[in-house]
Order: structure tokens, then sequence, then C-alpha cells
């Protein structure tokens, strides 16, 4: 029986060499044809609008306060609709959030995320597959600002930075903007360094005035030779034009006086990476345009040989804000470790918090992990507020945003769902305080 089956399956097997042997054109056709098929109908799901509803939650807009009971709908990716009378698509994939407080994606505007080191530039160093990624999400983190490198030795510039979208296993979409500032050493506290950006800018606003006078020359007939650009321009010339921001670490108020008489003299944006004595000079910051990013929880010690107020204050973002400067709030450390728990990037909402308790409004606190980073970092026409035509990037928190019982329940990115704590093996089995204390009372001896 078994030689017979054999026998019949190599037969089989010879007529089919027969077939294709006298039918080449033919059987060619037939599996182009079948893979045009194949590859239109893949096309076909791919176009397949990706639909999602986030229904009746708390919705903190960020931009035009809180909308109780709303409802996001996002399509491939984008809010699409946002209100209490949205209609729910059939094909739609709902998140109930009855209940629940729905706001924007956190944006850090300090993290070490998501990033290889050593590289060049950021995209080409980039690591979807990174475990802060996974915690980014997990702690409602969805956008934030990384930097490989910065400036050394004598020269002032230097490193590159991007603002990126922390979706992990997705490579493609997570650069936002590269670069998204310029890194610059600059101040008093670094006397040679500031010279050399100072000589910088006035040889590039020097070629920038001769340029202008040689296109108006080529307009009116005239033969003359171009000038020559200044070596290493390019970035001084990005500064002058206002195309990018001049990103400073300022140690203390001497260096934030010097950067704001840069600006004075130059017209430059500029980034105040670093604000802890900012709080006395708020109006002169403010004047100037610049942005401030603040840790509250930073502290300094007066200087006890100078007139003026110095040191940290508790107040310092409050004073800042009621000044109408920019201004993003970060935690003490940038990265996901347990050597700084308590401190470390998990804790971005602990620092708006500690800004809340020094006078900061709680709504401008929620922008200044939002919306105000990613003004800081040139992003804010596609996040930070729940926006129609904005991405679909999101957290569903199981309480108020800023207390620190709260848990971020879903993470969407992209207007995908990214993070379920129920399904997390970070937070699964980590429940809110009174939920912990209902399980201990009816579990306890006698009950």
């Amino acid at each position: 029986m078994t030689s017979t089956r054999a026998s019949e399956r190599s037969a089989e097997g010879k007529g089919a060499c027969r077939f294709l042997c006298r039918k080449p054109g033919r059987w060619a056709l037939l599996l182009f044809g079948a893979l045009v098929i194949h590859l239109t109908s893949g096309a076909a799901e791919e176009k397949k609008p990706e639909v999602l509803c986030v229904v009746g939650g708390d919705l903190y807009t960020i931009t035009d306060g809180i909308l109780k009971g709303g409802t996001i709908l996002c399509r491939d990716g984008k809010i699409e609709e946002i209100g209490r009378g949205v209609t729910v698509p059939k094909d739609a994939k709902v998140i109930d959030a009855k209940g629940k407080a729905v706001m924007p994606g956190m944006v850090a505007a300090r993290a070490s995320v998501g990033v290889f080191s050593g590289s060049d530039k950021i995209a080409e160093a980039l690591d979807p597959m990174s475990l802060g990624l996974e915690l980014a999400a997990a702690s409602g983190i969805t956008a934030g600002y990384v930097v490989s490198g910065g400036p050394s030795g004598d020269n002032p510039l230097g490193g590159t930075n991007a603002a990126l979208k922390f979706t992990f296993g997705a490579l493609d979409s997570m650069v936002l903007r590269e670069p998204a500032s310029l890194n610059v050493r600059f101040g008093p506290s670094a006397p040679v360094q500031s010279f050399a950006f100072r000589e910088g800018l006035r040889q590039a606003r020097e070629y920038l005035r001769k340029q202008g006078q040689y296109q108006a020359d080529q307009k009116a007939g005239k033969k003359v030779p171009a000038p020559a650009k200044p070596n290493g321009a390019d970035d001084y010339i990005a500064l002058l034009t206002r195309r990018l921001p001049a990103r400073l670490q300022p140690r203390d108020q001497n260096d934030i006086l010097a950067a704001l008489r840069l600006v004075d003299d130059y017209e430059i944006r500029l980034i105040l990476d670093g604000g802890t004595e900012a709080w006395p000079l708020a109006t002169q910051i403010a004047k100037r345009n610049a942005s401030v990013i603040l840790c509250p929880r930073d502290k300094q010690v007066a200087n006890e040989f100078v007139s003026r107020p110095t040191g940290s204050s508790p107040q310092t973002a409050a004073l800042l804000a009621r000044a109408g400067i920019p201004l993003a709030l970060v935690p003490p450390s940038p990265v996901f470790s347990a050597d700084w728990i308590g401190s470390d990037l998990q804790t971005l909402t602990f620092s708006a918090a500690f800004a809340v308790q020094g006078g900061l409004p709680e709504d401008a606190a929620l922008e200044a992990i939002t919306l105000g980073p990613a003004r800081i970092l040139g992003v804010a026409d596609r996040i930070g507020s729940l926006q129609v035509g904005k991405d679909a990037d999101f957290l569903v928190l199981d309480g108020s945003p800023l207390d620190i019982h709260t848990f971020v329940e879903t993470t969407v990115i992209n207007g995908k769902v990214c993070y379920e704590k129920n399904k997390s093996t970070f937070f699964a089995r980590v429940k809110r305080r009174q939920e912990g204390a209902k399980e201990e009372a009816a579990t306890a001896p006698g009950k």
C-alpha cells in the first residue's frame, strides 16, 4: 500500500513538472496574478483607516479647560473630533473612560531614553526596543527631548539633539524634529567658550550683512564677488535667523544675566535649561521672550556676598508663569533608574505637584508638562494638547493627573494603544491605595 501511494505521488509530481515545462508562460502568469492580488489586498488592508474612540472621560484639553464626559474620536493617528455629542463609528475601537481623567501625553523637556550614545545624528542612533520607551509609556510620557554629546574643550557649540516620540517598537515614527535647538556653553562660568560664541555670532552676522548686499548688487546688475562664508558659520546663522534657539545651562544668576545680554545684542531665541535662580529675573526674562526649563525640586543656597536676591525658591515656577514665561517642568533626573527612585523620569508629575505647592495654578502646572515643553521644543503643532488635527497622543488615568496615587491606565500614541496597565509587566499588580485597603480589609482574619 505504501509503495503504491509513493508511486502515485511520484507520478503526480512528474505530471506537474511536465505541465510547467510545457506551459511556463501560463504558470508565470498565474504566479504573477496571485502576487498582484496578494499585494493589492495587503495594500487595501493597510489603507483601512484605524479608528479609536475614548468615550465618557473628563478631558483635560490644556487649551480649553476640562470637558466633562467628553469623547475623543481618532482616525489614522490624528484627533478628528472632540466633544460630548460625538458619534462613535461602528468600526471604532472603544475605550470606556467614564469616571476617568484623559489628558495629553506628557512631554519631557529633558530625557535620556531610546537613543544609543556616540552618534552625530539622533535619527541614526535610535533604539526603538529600549526598555526606557516601555517605562515612558507606563509613566505617561509620550515624547521628549534627548541629547547626544555636547560642547567640549574651547568649542561653545557641540553635540546634537532631537524631539522624539517615545514609540516602542516603531522606529519610523520616533523623530519629531532634529535638531530642536543648539547646545551652547556660555556665561561667566565659561569665559573662553563665551568669547568664542560671541565671535562666531559676530562673524556670521557680518557675513549675512555682506550676503544681503551681494544679492542687492546682483539684482542691480552689478558684477561683484560673493562673500566668503566663515568656517562653522552655519550653526550661528541658524541662531541669527531664529531658525533654531540656543539652549544654555546657566549655573546661577550671573550666567542668566549674560545670556539675556546676548539676546539684546543678537536677537537670538533663548532657552534657559535650568532656572533655579531665575525667579528674581522673571520680568527681564519675559521681556526677552526666553523660555525656562525648571526642576522645582532643585535647591541652591543663596549667595550671601551679593545684595540682590539669590538662591532657590519654592515659588519660582509660579513667579515665572505669572510673568508669562514659556515654562517646562522636569524631574531631577532625565533617566529611568533605580539609582534615582523618587527623582527619576517616572516622577514628572511630582515636579508639577511641587510647583503647585509653591503657588503655580494646577492648570498651569499641567501645561508645563505637556504643551509648555512641546512649544519649547518646536513641536506644539503636533503634540501637547487635546485639539482637533493634532497627533492622537493621550493618557487615560484612574484619578486626578497630579495626585501621587494616580496611575496611567492606558497610553495612546499616534492613535494606537501602546500601554495598558492591566496587561503590563510593570504595574499590573499595583493598585491605588484605596483599592488596596479595601482588599486587605476583605481578606483580613474574621472576614
